[in-house]
């Protein structure tokens, strides 16, 4: 009886080898998972609007690869946001990447993202329309002298109407030729400052400007407590300077500690009926503009004329880029000096006259 136990036992031990044999060696060339080698972000490109969200999708190399950890990640995220699960945010006008990265098998791909520039809109915050009869002491301050400004200019600003004045809706800024001290004219010179300021948004002016050689009229703009240091460590803003021995000239500039051309950017454009004719200037000093950098953009009767970008807001500091604090405007009738040059007397025969229709200040909405 023990014999058959046994002779019954060895068949079903038998039984089962091949069954066992046969289910490992099924597929036996295919294995369980196939490393990743490779991956794609699809798509490879967004075009996106601010505040849009768009989540792409990760395709592997081979395709039956199973990805391991992935990490997302934005090289600006001013420009674009990215979260743990590939979501991506537009944020600001600019161009970014994005890259997904499998950390477990070394392997990375990237989206170009392009956020296109949105529509700006602005709120009036304040303006001077020089409505009334004489100059609104609670907008503006009379800077007066004569010492040369630092430029060697001729003129000695005053306080007085002759030399300053609201009359038929504009404020009038009138350089005379007269012995005045100790100069050989006289001019005046107005600011806003501590009174009326602005970081960001935009300002402008309507103004008519004389004509002559030897004139300077300037539209201005300078720090209103100078952080950083004194000029130019703290900047200053050019919206508008003509000079009369070049009457169609529009120049635009800012100074900088670090910019070139003797601590000053500038452009100059050419344009018909600047003198003695109305035109608009203004700036656009935006935040975070374009690839997370500021702006100023220069605008003649509503054109872009110029515009100076940031350098770059990673590595960027004042003495390159200062304009992040409060300016305050400058009205002002400069005579000869380093832009203005030789003066034609024979310009005084008529009224030389810098008339300003109004000044606004707008901030973003």
């Amino acid at each position: 009886m023990k014999k058959y136990r046994f002779f019954y036992l060895c068949c079903i031990i038998i039984a089962f080898i091949p069954a066992s044999c046969n289910e490992t060696n099924e597929h036996p060339n295919t294995p369980a998972s196939a490393p990743v080698v490779g991956m794609a972000i699809i798509p490879s490109s967004l075009q996106m609007k601010t505040g849009e969200i768009q989540t792409p999708t990760i395709k592997v190399v081979p395709e039956n690869a199973v990805p391991g950890a992935i990490v997302w990640l934005s090289a600006n995220e001013k420009v674009a946001t990215v979260e743990t699960n590939g979501k991506i945010t537009a944020i600001a006008y600019g161009r970014t990447s994005i890259r997904a990265v499998d950390v477990t098998h070394s392997v990375e791909a990237s989206c170009e993202v392009n956020v296109e520039e949105g529509e700006r809109t602005y709120e009036l915050i304040w303006s001077e329309e020089f409505d009334g009869t004489s100059i609104n002491n609670d907008n503006w301050n009379y800077e007066i002298g004569g010492a040369g400004w630092g430029n060697k200019e001729l003129q000695y600003y005053t306080n007085r109407p002759v030399n300053a004045r609201v009359e038929n809706g504009c404020l009038i800024i009138e350089a005379k030729k007269e012995n005045y001290e100790t100069n050989s004219y006289t001019s005046a010179r107005l600011t806003t400052k501590s009174k009326k300021f602005i970081t960001y948004g935009k300002v402008e002016a309507r103004i008519s400007l004389p004509a002559g050689q030897g004139t300077w009229p300037a539209f201005w703009m300078m720090p209103n407590k100078s952080v950083f240091g004194g000029w130019p460590r703290s900047g200053e803003i050019d919206i508008m300077e003509h000079i009369g021995s070049d009457p169609q000239m529009i120049s635009h500039a800012v100074h900088t500690q670090q910019a070139s051309g003797g601590r000053c950017w500038s452009s100059r454009g050419y344009y018909d009926n600047v003198e003695n004719d109305f035109h608009t200037y203004a700036i656009e000093w935006i935040k975070e503009y374009q690839n997370g950098n500021d702006a100023i953009i220069f605008y003649v009767d509503g054109v872009q004329t110029a515009i100076k970008n940031q350098g770059n807001y990673l590595t960027s500091t004042y003495s390159d880029w200062p304009f992040n604090e409060d300016f305050y405007v400058i009205l002002n009738l400069a005579i000869g000096g380093g832009m203005g040059g030789t003066v034609n007397n024979q310009i005084f025969d008529n009224p030389v006259q810098m008339k300003v229709d109004y000044v606004r200040m707008y901030t973003n909405k």
